[in-house]
């Protein structure tokens, strides 16, 4: 196991090392979604943000507490932890909304952790790996084998972690809200970085019918990273839109959520996005939720062409303290590594 683990961690660092560099994907980390509910649809939240998971997907989704599924004008917690690509990656996440004004204006807060740990740092000198190419990477399908003792070096983690704060107001046009990012990073042998960045968000709900309109300028003004090294990074501006309709079913007592969401960015992600032209592309996200009675939920989603799946259950004025409890389920596809679980808890009171 330990001898698995240093090879994986050798294999990743040259990702990790292409991250620090490659300005496109600085704080790539804070994509990672917030909540099993949202990521089990898809990831299309952008237009529903009906929860405390708001915070991160979009700052105006806590300006209007009379759409959360718990009790209307209550505060709402979310946790979630997951455990990436076979256990390698570790990512927790946090986020809280309170309301204000009854419920028409709301603040909150998310906090976002990505760690590898237990990574074995090497420093590399001629002859430590046999029979070498000359590139400086430990290829055992090549025939190559390691001239030193791996247990002999330290053992370091890394660590990404950034906090929002978000308030959320009502206006005659529909919701707005903006949230502030604080952004760190902790890298092997020292390397430390620090950004600051905001978003902006829009929702309209009942545009037409019961159809919503969600809006989200991330990173509007553009995001700085500085790093101790000197180096900076900067993290373009993003447009994210969405529509959300839920049709209700009252032969079943139940609503089904239909959302869609699309992600314009302008940083040349021509191989990792769906679609582009040029330095511009586009990414799309569908997911649905069937809702039972308030009680159980059925989600389904494709995200950028991976299919996602899972489940929830709200208990509401559960156990004598009257509070909501929800927990939610996400299975996320890979095409490559390992699938992703992730589980939420959502409590409100």
């Amino acid at each position: 196991m330990r001898i698995r683990h240093f090879v994986s961690c050798l294999l990743i660092m040259p990702v990790l090392t292409t991250a620090v560099s490659a300005e496109k994907y600085a704080g790539e980390f804070m994509a990672l979604g917030g909540g099993a509910r949202a990521m089990a649809m898809g990831g299309t939240f952008i237009a529903v943000a009906n929860d405390a998971t708001a915070t991160y997907w979009n700052p105006a989704g806590i300006a209007d507490f009379s759409s959360f599924l718990t009790t209307p004008g209550s505060w709402e917690m979310s946790l979630m932890h997951s455990e990436r690509f076979g256990e390698l990656i570790d990512y927790n996440y946090f986020s809280a909304a309170f309301p204000l004004n009854n419920g028409k204006s709301g603040w909150g807060v998310s906090l976002i952790h990505m760690g590898i740990d237990d990574i074995r740092i090497v420093p590399m000198n001629d002859g430590m790996i046999g029979n070498s190419d000359g590139d400086d990477r430990f290829e055992p399908w090549n025939g190559e084998s390691l001239n030193f003792d791996y247990r002999n070096y330290p053992l370091e983690s890394v660590n990404d972690m950034a906090v929002f704060l978000t308030y959320g107001q009502m206006m005659s046009f529909g919701d707005v809200g903006a949230t502030l990012k604080f952004i760190r990073n902790d890298q092997v042998t020292g390397v430390s970085s620090f950004g600051l960045g905001i978003d902006l968000g829009y929702i309209k709900r009942g545009l037409w019918r019961d159809l919503a309109v969600g809006l989200k300028l991330q990173d509007a003004t553009g995001t700085f990273i500085s790093w101790s090294t000197g180096k900076r990074e900067f993290i373009y501006p993003a447009i994210k839109a969405g529509l959300a309709w839920p049709l209700h079913i009252k032969s079943m007592n139940s609503i089904l959520m239909l959302a869609a969401d699309g992600d314009l960015r302008f940083e040349n992600r021509k191989w990792v996005s769906q679609y582009w032209i040029g330095s511009t592309s586009v990414d799309f996200h569908f997911g649905a939720e069937l809702l039972i009675r308030d009680i159980v939920a059925l989600r389904g989603g494709n995200d950028m062409g991976r299919w996602t799946a899972g489940a929830g259950f709200l208990l509401r004025d559960f156990t004598s303290w009257k509070f909501n409890l929800g927990i939610d389920y996400a299975f996320l596809m890979h095409d490559v590594l390992d699938t992703t679980h992730r589980v939420s808890l959502l409590v409100s009171y």
